[in-house]
């Protein structure tokens, strides 16, 4: 019981620990993959596949048991001879030990066929597992990404209210001053309100996103939550082709749907052996009493032989089992002719996503600084009196929205990115 709380401490510790430092995006990636219930679960599932091909190799093996009987019977079947008495031919109280092995000689193949089946199923089994980690790969991604993205657009918002709050504090001052008018101040704080509206929005946004993260990571609800990660802008251009070919190779939906069409086959394999006989061997050998001349004596006795099972009639229930797994067979080679179609397209579409927000970068990176340009020219134009207040705040609120539309693009391209190496394949290194 100590044992389990001093380790229920250090685990906490150690929780907390992780929780307050600041993770990058590899260091919460490796985490997840490894703690996560998700995988654990897909990972047991693995374990039960591999049981089951186990327990199907097991019937290729001799099969040994052990009897053990006792009975006693009445009348005790006996016949009488004159001048010579009664003889019994049994004892009343009778005993039997017997060691029994059985082996199959010959099904003509079937159980070779329930031997690969559960072989494939255990295939499938690790590859559900490693969809599994790519999926949470790119959940923990687009979370944290997110994360990063609503945080600097915080810093941005808090960098808009500042130099909202010292512009009104400037017209304030130009109001006492009689240089501004109420209307100056009023359009002012609006703008002040508005911004500080769209700061708690972001939070809000941000609080629930550290909260998935949280889930996923494994966190306490109250655990801090850091992250440190850049917007990368560097110029990628696909080639979809090549792409393609990648894709065709190492998404493990593809593969998933080909074992699967694979186990379709192999069970109707299964199914066509369902008339074929059973050729078993048999040996026993035991001590039981009974035998002539002494009935109460234990004696040792064997056999040896073999037996066919050769199945006659059951109501056609072969043949309508051949005729599914005939179609299940279809139906899967259809799913995978589906899958590869649907990789195609997200490699396509993920392509043309990257494209286009790589173009967005380039756009919002020169609309940030025709943004950056214009506030200073409208700044040293309010100074002397050219514009009004109401066009600096204009220029000013153009400013930030032009930092945000950049800090936008560029995690839109980090995401589609990762979603084009999703696409591909690429995402995770398999296990």
């Amino acid at each position: 019981m100590k044992l389990q709380i001093l380790c229920t401490i250090l685990g906490l510790i150690t929780t907390t620990v992780v929780a307050q430092d600041s993770l990058t995006i590899d260091a919460a990636i490796q985490h997840v993959l490894q703690t996560h219930p998700a995988l654990q679960a897909s990972q047991a599932a693995i374990q039960a596949a591999e049981a089951r091909a186990a327990a199907s190799r097991s019937f290729l093996s001799p099969d040994l048991s052990g009897s053990l009987q006792y009975a006693h019977i009445g009348p005790i079947p006996a016949f009488s001879v004159p001048m010579m008495g009664s003889f019994l031919l049994a004892p009343d109280n009778n005993y039997d030990g017997h060691l029994s092995a059985l082996y199959t000689l010959y099904d003509f193949g079937k159980t070779s066929a329930a031997v690969d089946l559960a072989r494939s199923h255990v295939e499938s089994s690790r590859k559900t597992r490693e969809l599994t980690r790519i999926n949470l790969a790119l959940q923990t991604i687009r979370t944290f990404y997110t994360i990063v993205f609503l945080q600097k657009s915080i810093v941005v918002q808090d960098e808009q209210i500042a130099a909202f709050q010292q512009h009104l504090s400037i017209t304030q001052k130009r109001l006492a001053a009689g240089s501004a008018t109420n209307f100056d101040v009023l359009t002012t704080q609006v703008r002040v309100a508005s911004a500080e509206n769209q700061k708690v929005d972001v939070q809000d946004a941000l609080s629930r996103q550290q909260a998935f993260l949280r889930q996923l990571l494994g966190f306490s609800t109250d655990a801090p939550i850091s992250v440190s990660g850049l917007f990368t802008d560097r110029p990628f251009i696909p080639n979809i082709d090549s792409l393609f070919q990648i894709a065709n190779t190492s998404r493990v939906e593809l593969t998933l749907a080909k074992e699967a069409e694979q186990s379709a086959m192999l069970q109707q394999r299964m199914s066509s052996l369902g008339d074929m006989p059973t050729v078993r061997m048999f040996a026993n050998y035991g001590v039981k009493n009974g035998y002539e001349p002494n009935l109460d004596a234990w004696r040792g006795n064997w056999s040896v032989g073999a037996a066919a099972s050769i199945p006659l009639f059951n109501g056609s229930r072969t043949t309508y089992q051949v005729e599914e797994s005939k179609a299940l067979v279809e139906a899967e080679q259809a799913r995978t002719i589906a899958t590869l179609r649907q990789i195609q397209s997200e490699v396509e579409q993920a392509c043309a996503d990257v494209q286009a927000t790589g173009r967005k970068v380039e756009i919002s990176r020169v609309q940030l600084q025709q943004a950056h340009e214009a506030v200073a020219i409208a700044r040293t134009r309010y100074e002397i009196g050219a514009i009004t207040n109401l066009d600096l705040l204009d220029a000013e609120t153009a400013e930030s929205a032009a930092k945000l539309a950049s800090l936008q693009a560029l995690y839109q391209y980090a995401l589609s990115r990762y979603t084009l190496q999703q696409a591909t394949g690429s995402l995770l290194r398999p296990e």
